[in-house]
């Protein structure tokens, strides 16, 4: 891609190298006064100076000049590929509700212009962003892969070892990207060793290392006078059409906006509505999927402290635009997609869908004993949480029972789980203070149906009529409680379980969930121990 200078400029250039996921470094200083054309990076430093002395400073992104722009390899696309671009944009925290409030002309115009599919019905399988993300990406939950915590020091592996999907795509012949706003805390860095090789063809965090710097001499959410969700945006535009007719895998997700605002989101709603227009008007998205979506709900805003909020951070906003073409083509795998929609649905469904992308197989009825059902297949109507691998903590399709916060069980439960959280924290009792009860803000009882209860058999060949005689006995009780500790007035909520036999509580960590910000007060582990800056409530 060609740099340009304008009004007369000489333009310093310098390329941005990236070394790993936590340094870059500079290349040769290069001097223009007309253009410069992108050999190394995606990414450069660049300044200017007029003939009267102004000088412009700023981050730069375009595409570096690559042979294979030129090429039409979509032949090597394999044969019962369904031959579409993946384009996958996301921002951080929105659920379904908030996506439609704070971004209505945007929706309006994929639901009536693009008629675009929301899966109505999806639901989260664990806490945070990486829990949503790595299920979509590898097909798996970050416990089942080799581990790459940074914490687990030598011992860990580079993210680089996950399954990726992007892999597959690249081994595909498509042209791959990732790009990620957040370079401090982002997915795969934070808690995470991340990536010792660059993972995609075109990787944005090179760029945010070197920008983000220089953030504090602009206006907020600005990139010099570009807001900066919209710098984002362009680079992928610019990769589409760097790479017309070469196929295309991109994922691009910012948190900047969202992450720690409810409200402030909605500035972007003029620009994501042009955005996609734009990529609908220049042809793009005749051959591609768009893919908008969110990892989760607010977790940490005033709403998330309502049942309403609660629900929410567990239904995140989720969609698929296909090209007007596809549903001629592919009429049942669509009419199974539009069914789907009002169904169970998870990350794991979505990792299954992009692997039919490229390896299409004829549309049939899914198979709840399978926790990953492509959404071209039709999502049984009987799948449960439990089919689908979502635990009740994150089910929402669960009933709950308020319980009074001063029922005996519910005292001893709020008492156990203070315990728990010490006990997390133990090994470090000398920066981490001990925690105590000082509220229960709230408590209730997963109950199961009377159906699952009463079920025995089925009673015909045909499984038509159950015989619900059985008289089974409840052993175990679930407890969801909301409870505020001091010192710190730290806000968590956790579901419990009891063993009615032995008359013993039971849960683990990630059944727990701290529902407000811990700002500074996480300060003594937050660059170290990562794991605790949920649970540790610094001594200093």
């Amino acid at each position: 891609m060609r740099l340009q200078c304008f009004f007369q400029r000489t333009c310093i250039v310098l390329e941005i190298i990236r070394v790993d996921d936590f340094k870059i470094i500079l290349a040769d200083t290069v001097e223009s006064d007309d253009s410069y054309i992108l050999k190394r990076s995606d990414f450069a430093e660049v300044k200017c100076e007029s003939q009267n002395g102004n000088q412009w400073y700023s981050v730069l992104a375009g595409v570096q000049d690559d042979p294979k722009a030129k090429l039409d390899t979509w032949d090597n696309v394999p044969k019962n590929a369904l031959k579409l671009n993946v384009l996958m944009f996301g921002f951080d925290s929105l659920s379904r509700n908030t996506f439609m409030r704070m971004l209505p002309k945007t929706y309006h115009y994929l639901k009536k212009s693009l008629n675009t599919l929301v899966l109505e019905g999806y639901n989260i399988v664990g806490d945070g962003t990486p829990q949503a993300l790595t299920p979509i990406l590898t097909g798996k939950v970050e416990i089942e892969l080799p581990d790459t915590r940074k914490r687990m020091g030598v011992l860990a592996n580079f993210v680089n070892v996950y399954p990726f999907i992007w892999n597959k795509y690249k081994e595909s012949g498509y042209i791959t990207g990732f790009m990620e706003d957040d370079q401090k805390t982002g997915t795969f860095t934070y808690r995470l060793k991340g990536f010792k090789e660059q993972p995609t063809d075109h990787y944005m965090k090179t760029f945010y290392m070197a920008a983000t710097p220089y953030f504090k001499y602009y206006n907020r959410y600005c990139m010099s006078g570009t807001p900066r969700h919209l710098v984002m945006m362009n680079y992928i535009t610019t990769i589409f059409n760097t790479y017309q007719n070469h196929p295309k895998f991109v994922f691009g997700f910012h948190g900047e906006l969202s992450h720690d605002s409810y409200n402030d989101i909605g500035v972007a709603d003029d620009h994501m509505h042009k955005w996609i227009k734009d990529l609908y008007e220049t042809g793009h998205l005749n051959n591609t999927v768009l893919i908008i979506m969110s990892d989760h709900g607010h977790r940490f805003a005033e709403i998330r402290n309502t049942l309403q909020g609660k629900l929410e951070e567990r239904l995140p906003f989720f969609s698929f635009t296909f090209p007007s073409w596809f549903k001629q083509v592919h009429p049942r795998a669509y009419a199974n997609f539009v069914y789907n929609t009002q169904h169970l649905t998870t990350p794991f469904d979505v990792h299954r869908t992009l692997e039919r992308i490229l390896n299409f197989e004829t549309p049939k009825e899914g198979d709840r004993s399978q926790r990953a059902i492509s959404l071209f297949d039709k999502i049984p109507l009987e799948r449960t949480c439990s089919d689908a691998f979502i635990e009740p903590h994150w089910c929402a399709c669960l009933s709950w029972e308020e319980i009074a916060t001063n029922d005996p069980i519910i005292l001893a439960a709020a008492q156990y789980f203070i315990q728990f959280l010490n006990s997390y924290t133990e090994e470090h009792r000398h920066i981490c203070e001990l925690l105590s009860l000082k509220e229960i803000l709230g408590s209730a009882k997963l109950m199961p149906t009377k159906g699952l209860l009463s079920f025995k058999k089925t009673r015909d060949k045909d499984g038509f009529l159950g015989d619900f005689s059985a008289k089974t006995v409840v052993t175990s009780e679930v407890y969801q409680l909301k409870i505020k500790s001091e010192p710190g007035d730290g806000l968590f909520e956790a579901s419990i379980s009891y063993n009615v036999k032995k008359k013993l509580f039971n849960t683990k960590i990630a059944d727990v969930s701290r529902i407000n910000e811990y700002g500074t007060q996480a300060r003594c582990v937050e660059n170290t121990l990562f794991h605790l800056r949920k649970y540790c409530y610094c001594k200093d």
